[in-house]
């Protein structure tokens, strides 16, 4: 019971927070509905014998209170569920916020990386619908705490003995929370294959894959997998669901044989003149109702328990987001909202051992020994990498795919921490510097840019969260894209996508152009980061942005000798760069100016014959 109490402690308290009028007026009317149901017995009871005694007006006063009673059994609730449906809500919508703060709360993308850790985020997502129900539960399940202890205490008025049927509902209990536990065992284990079924839904209902999937013919591979992953499911479920059937059944026998004689022993008693008819009609109204009672109250701790489960691994996860972030363990629950701060509040800095950036950072960046692997894998991505990116110069990586080159910007930007080695900017360790600090600094545009489907105001403004309702940054950051047309065509507060709002879809190259905008938010970053820049553009859109490009890092270095730091497999916009590094297999192979690598005959040189010659045979 122990996880029952820490769920509901926890639960009940932030839905506390939340709304207390609502959860005042919703617990006080199950309440008084709870206290209902036993007073239809009592006064049932109570009105058979004055009926027997003759007694019309005692009969008539007993109805009456029947009446009351049964009516307030049925319609409080109803008018409960009004008050505590809403405060579930709100308590949803708080542990979605909560969610997104811990997938997002830590300083780096380690953890998103690892296969396992999107099996946790995806239970935690089918837990925050668990912990809605839950408030709705943890106050029923109040409820019927109090229509079982007065059930008891008024079967007591006939006979002690029947206290003996409330001690035999231990066994359902007990039983039922063995079959739970077996249940969420099981669920738990198979969270990577649900994960994989929804995967495989979504790949064969969306329209972005609907064309590759239907002209190669692929949609009966689909399914097949999807019927092999779902047999695999229901074989493991259908398993747990025939055990936890046939404990919870166990139990709700033992609760049946001792109900049955409890009901004899009310007859026996009239019989013997120890209980009148009315007594033993009340003993049978109660028993029945204690049956079900005790059955909707062993439901509701199932529910219960699975929910503790759930919280448990939020709380898991808000100690792992505060040790990353360098929070003291004692300062999580001030911190999180389980313990009772609003969802989102930044973490606590203030005992972080790590710096601020020196003042200096015209040394530039350095790499020093890196080396990378990813999460769970044996693979090394990047393989001891030492390099210099001096300050104000614009450096261009080079490589095949798989080469590393995604994975030294992000390294670069801080989003990982290196496996070893270091990262210097400025001589101080990106290890030992806060975080958010280098981001600050920090201005990028990945390959696998975000599609922010808002305002073009709001979807290029996030770029820099100061700025993000100045139409004036905006427009500069649009500008010094020169995103084209669709710049004239957009106002501010128009909408762009179709997720958000109803508004104006985009084209791949024009989110690219959005995302390139929204990355000159920032005027002045110490870094400015470009992975595959123009993969989206058509030829004329590709030479503006190679152009924006240009203009962006002699700004870049010209302001603040910032270091821009660019990934194309067009050798054209390479060749503009300050200086050139060749990556193969996570190792740099070779760097210099364009001139330099093309005399050097090497990798390099290679690959730009090899494209000058498709230049030229066109």
């Amino acid at each position: 019971m122990r996880d029952v109490a820490f769920c509901l402690r926890r639960l009940l308290g932030i839905a506390w927070r939340l709304d207390r009028r609502r959860f005042v007026v919703g617990a006080g009317l199950l309440l008084l509905g709870a206290i209902a149901t036993p007073v239809v017995a009592i006064g049932a009871g109570r009105l058979v014998d004055q009926v027997v005694a003759g007694d019309v007006s005692g009969a008539s006063a007993w109805a009456l209170v029947v009446a009351v009673a049964l009516t307030g059994d049925l319609m409080l609730g109803h008018f409960a569920h009004l008050y505590y449906f809403e405060l579930a809500e709100q308590t949803e919508e708080h542990f979605n916020r909560e969610l997104l703060r811990l997938v997002n709360g830590g300083d780096h993308l380690d953890r998103t990386d690892d296969p396992a850790f999107a099996d946790r985020a995806d239970l935690l997502r089918q837990d925050v619908m668990q912990m809605r129900a839950t408030v709705q539960t943890g106050l029923q399940l109040g409820a019927t705490a109090v229509q079982v202890l007065l059930t008891a205490v008024v079967l007591a008025t006939v006979s002690p003995w029947l206290l003996v049927l409330a001690a035999f509902a231990v066994a359902p209990v007990v039983l039922g929370r063995r079959a739970e536990s077996g249940l969420q065992q099981v669920r738990e284990e198979q969270a990577a294959t649900t994960r994989s079924i929804r995967s495989l839904r979504r790949l064969a209902t969306s329209p972005a894959s609907q064309k590759e999937i239907r002209l190669g013919g692929g949609t009966d591979f689909l399914l097949a997998r999807q019927r092999a992953l779902l047999d695999t499911y229901d074989d493991a479920m259908g398993r747990a669901d025939t055990r936890y059937a046939l404990l919870r059944a166990a139990g709700q026998l033992v609760f049946g044989v001792a109900y049955v004689a409890a009901v004899l022993g009310a007859f026996w008693l009239a019989r013997e003149g120890r209980a009148s008819v009315g007594q033993v009609v009340l003993t049978i109204t109660l028993a029945t109702q204690l049956s079900v009672q005790m059955s909707a109250g062993i439901e509701m701790l199932g529910s219960v328990h699975r929910a503790a489960a759930g919280l448990r691994r939020f709380l898991a996860l808000e100690f792992e987001v505060a040790a990353e972030r360098h929070v003291p363990a004692a300062a999580v629950p001030s911190t999180s909202t389980l313990g009772g701060t609003a969802a989102g509040a930044p973490a606590d800095h203030a005992a972080d051992s790590r710096t601020d950036l020196p003042a200096d950072l015209s040394d530039g960046i350095r790499l020093e020994g890196v080396t990378f692997r990813y999460p769970g894998t044996d693979a090394t991505v990047l393989d001891a990498v030492d390099l210099h990116l001096p300050a104000g110069t614009s450096v261009a990586l080079v490589g095949e795919n798989g080469a590393g080159k995604s994975t030294l910007l992000k390294l670069l930007a801080g989003l990982y921490r290196p496996t070893a080695g270091r990262v210097l900017v400025g001589g101080a360790d990106l290890a030992t510097v806060v975080p958010s600090r280098w981001r600050e600094r920090t201005a990028a545009l990945y390959q696998d840019f975000a599609r922010v489907e808002l305002t073009l105001q709001h979807s290029v403004g996030i770029g820099r969260l100061a700025d993000v309702d100045d139409e004036a940054a905006v427009a500069r950051a649009v500008g010094r894209a020169d995103v084209g047309e669709l710049a004239d065509a957009l106002a501010p507060q128009d909408v762009v996508g179709t997720g958000y709002a109803p508004g104006r879809d985009l084209s791949g190259g024009q989110w690219q152009s959005l995302g390139f905008a929204r990355t000159l938010m920032r005027e002045d970053p110490e870094l400015l980061v470009l992975d595959e820049p123009a993969s989206a553009l058509d030829a004329l859109a590709e030479q503006r942005l190679v152009d924006a490009y240009q203009a962006t890092a002699a700004q870049v270095a010209a302001t603040v000798g910032g270091v821009t730091v660019f990934v194309t497999h067009r050798l054209s916009t390479v060749r503009l760069a300050d200086r050139i590094v060749v990556l193969d297999a996570g190792r740099v192979v070779e760097h210099g100016t364009h001139a330099e690598l093309v005399a050097a005959d090497g990798p390099y040189a290679g690959l730009w014959a090899l494209q000058s010659r498709a230049y030229a045979s066109s």
